[in-house]
């Protein structure tokens, strides 16, 4: 596996598209060329197991340039007529992750979505012929085939800068890509590239990924030292519905109910605000205001946690009135970019959300002093920030000469700025890597909703099946980049669609995978088996959260395309798996392939006791079994 070339994609004075490429002989170390006074210069280093590229820009020019990307043209060794497979990553939280058939198709089913779509789901809402989506990961990517005895790791170990894909046309090449948005390069400027790491070895794919994470995180400072979570959110019982007098009723229960149900925080999602974009006032559902709501919250002995979506206003909101020049603008029409629609936020015909543009100081300055306000004069010391890809949207910004990836960044950072350094900062619908060493918590795929959902093609979209699929897709980023939140474990047996073995499958898969843990019920439904059941989940879930800083949970195969996904945690005494069957028919599972080291093999009931497990179990249709061995 090499680094065989690397090309500079600008634009010169006059707007005219210019290239650089540069060859890179095997075995060479150092590079450098330079063409009408712009160079690339770089090297490669050998560490972390692996080769990590690191190029700079510079225009030694007497004219400012406009940088458009920076591609890397990586030979995996692998012939290219091999069968392979390649890890698809998603680009933000609810993004889906797995693998796809090297070379399978061109098309993807996004290519004919809604721009908002598009943009939502991926790095450029239009991608160019030559990255088709189908084709293309984010950020890393990993590539296997039966005919080499090792896979291929190629990833980018910085997002503080620009936004990167990872494109496989075809197994015997790679294509890394930083992309640069246009910014300008002033003269006698100079611009590094964020680092490339590539690995290649026989280890399994999981632990490959989280090797990557390890390598990012420990770049970009990764926050990784919060204390297990565990809290009740209003949102998936409640939706937009929620009132005032219902999170009340529920601050009660759980204060009643501490026994059965420890927790720590209480969280009020969305439905509480006045109007998208103003977070810190509310709606008459909510006539006491959020500074009085923080307060029962801590008199009852929780901390208090609320939901913004701090990159989207809506048309009726205070902050779009008052200033209409804080917003992303479509590079065609002039008009603020749409990144959302929501008729449920707005009272105005337009039911779309738009981008707010963080590259404006005023409006880093408005996020700072906002966040104050929510933490230090309100009492909120958990925050779940959402949509957050809005500020990474494509469009012109106040600032050109911060790329997108860059935007976003600064916007987070401003959050930070203003909430502090002791508030729990969770991300959702979030860019991955810009995240990092800014969020404590991330979540790390869909939705869950109170159905299973369908198993065919269509991760991204809310449902419990997809969420389950990310869960143990992105479990190697626990402890490596943040707190993982795998959404919310749902367990009431009424009003859901969910079946007993279904949000078994879902507290299961929670619980194996060290994450965050907080439940979304009326707590008026729930009897003490619930209680027992969520027990069980977080002394699983805390034991194996425990030991991840020192070896991730991984997925059993993170390269499978079948029905059955798994995790698996190794720990000094004791293994515990967890096997799911996603699909629709039952399944067969022998757990001497598991290798969970010596031991009986137990299987964990989570509503109470333990059963002695033989070779070969089966699995029901959408159900989940968790097995330990050891002490």
């Amino acid at each position: 596996m090499v680094v065989s070339r690397i090309e500079l994609r600008y634009a010169d004075t006059a707007g005219l598209a210019r290239a650089i490429d540069l060859a890179i002989p095997p075995g060479e170390r150092e590079f450098s060329i330079m063409l009408d006074q712009i160079a690339i210069a770089g090297h490669l280093e050998h560490a972390l197991g692996g080769t990590i590229v690191r190029a700079t820009i510079a225009n030694r020019g007497a004219d400012a340039i406009r940088l458009v990307n920076v591609v890397f043209e990586v030979s995996t060794g692998i012939a290219p007529d091999a069968p392979a497979r390649f890890f698809k990553h998603g680009y933000q939280s609810w993004s889906g992750s797995g693998a796809v058939d090297v070379g399978s198709s061109r098309i993807h089913r996004r290519d004919t979505a809604s721009h908002i779509a598009r943009l939502n789901h991926q790095s450029e809402a239009l991608r160019a012929p030559e990255f088709p989506e189908a084709q293309t990961s984010e950020l890393f990517t990993i590539v296997e085939s039966p005919a080499s005895a090792n896979r291929v790791m190629v990833g980018f170990i910085g997002a503080a800068t620009a936004l990167t894909t990872i494109t496989v046309p075809s197994p015997n090449k790679v294509i890394a890509r930083a992309i640069l948005d246009g910014v300008a390069l002033a003269p006698r400027a100079h611009r590094e590239i964020e680092p490339l790491f590539m690995v290649e070895a026989g280890e399994p794919a999981a632990r490959l990924a989280s090797r990557w994470a390890d390598a990012i995180g420990r770049h970009m400072d990764a926050r990784v030292g919060a204390g297990y979570q565990r809290g009740w959110c209003s949102w998936y019982h409640y939706f937009h519905a929620i009132t005032e007098d219902t999170l009340r009723a529920n601050i009660k229960s759980l204060e009643s109910m501490r026994a059965d149900f420890p927790i720590d925080i209480i969280q009020l999602d969305d439905g509480f605000q006045s109007a998208l974009g103003d977070w810190d006032t509310t709606n008459s559902k909510f006539p006491s205001g959020l500074k009085k709501i923080a307060a029962e919250i801590h008199a009852a002995g929780f901390k208090a946690g609320i939901w913004t979506a701090p990159f989207l206003a809506a048309r009726d909101s205070r902050v779009m009135k008052q200033h209409p020049d804080w917003f992303i603008v479509h590079e065609q029409t002039g008009e603020p970019m749409r990144a959302g629609h929501n008729p449920n936020w707005t009272a105005s015909e337009d039911a779309y959300a738009y981008a707010l543009d963080p590259s404006n100081p005023s409006v880093r300055a408005h996020l700072e002093r906002l966040f104050a306000k929510l933490t230090h004069e309100f009492g909120y010391s958990y925050l779940k920030l959402d949509f957050l890809y809005a500020a990474a949207a494509d469009g012109r910004r106040h600032n050109p000469n911060l790329t997108r990836g860059e935007t976003l960044r600064r916007g987070l950072e401003a959050i930070r700025a203003g909430s502090g350094n002791d508030a729990f900062i969770l991300g959702c619908g979030c860019p991955i890597g810009q995240a990092i060493g800014i969020v404590d918590g991330m979540r790390v795929g869909p939705d869950v909703s109170p159905f299973w959902g369908s198993t065919a093609s269509g991760a991204g979209d809310p449902s419990t099946v997809y969420a389950l699929d990310a869960i143990i897709a992105r479990s190697f980023m626990h402890r490596k980049l943040w707190l993982n939140d795998p959404d919310c474990l749902m367990l009431r047996a009424r009003e859901t669609r969910l079946t007993a073995d279904e949000r078994a499958a879902l507290a299961a898969t929670i619980a194996a995978s060290g994450g965050m843990l907080l439940i979304s019920d009326d707590m008026a439904l729930l009897e003490k088996e619930a209680g027992q059941l969520f027990r069980t989940v977080a002394e699983i879930s805390q034991e194996i959260d425990s030991d991840s800083a020192r070896e991730p949970v991984l997925a059993l195969d993170l390269m499978s395309t079948g029905d059955v996904h798994g995790l698996i945690k190794k720990m000094p005494r004791c293994a515990i798996a967890m096997l799911l069957n996603r699909g629709d028919s039952p399944a067969q599972v022998r757990t001497s392939h598991l290798k969970l080291g010596d031991g009986d093999a137990i299987a964990i009931d989570l509503a109470g006791g333990e059963s002695a497990v033989f070779d070969e179990i089966t699995l029901p249709p959408h159900s989940a079994r968790i097995i330990r061995t050891g002490s």
